[in-house]
């Protein structure tokens, strides 16, 4: 458990190092912040996966899954199958 706790802290440690320009869409009214979060991961690092987003930020799967929910459903991320695993889809911003 320290492991991951010590990778998850490394991550944001080199996030933060390298940071990134990201623009955000003004339609984010009605979003929660975690959504707006998750936004800015699936621009930065797409196509993604909630698993990997949820390993890159300390938000619960349930959280990260309806937030890509209602990202999908604004149009402001696209979904596509995860070819390798036909469980999981992929995340994007186009």
């Amino acid at each position: 458990m320290e492991g991951i706790i010590a990778i998850n802290e490394m991550i944001k440690m080199a996030i933060a190092i390298e940071p990134q320009k990201v623009e955000t869409p003004k339609n984010f009214d009605g979003l929660p912040p975690s959504a707006i979060t998750i936004y800015k991961i699936v621009q930065e690092r797409g196509p993604i996966t909630s698993n990997e987003i949820v390993q890159l930020c300390n938000l619960a799967p349930r959280t990260v899954r309806h937030g890509l929910k209602l990202l999908v459903r604004a149009g402001l991320i696209q979904k596509l199958p995860h070819l390798l695993d036909m469980r999981s889809s992929k995340f994007y911003v186009e």
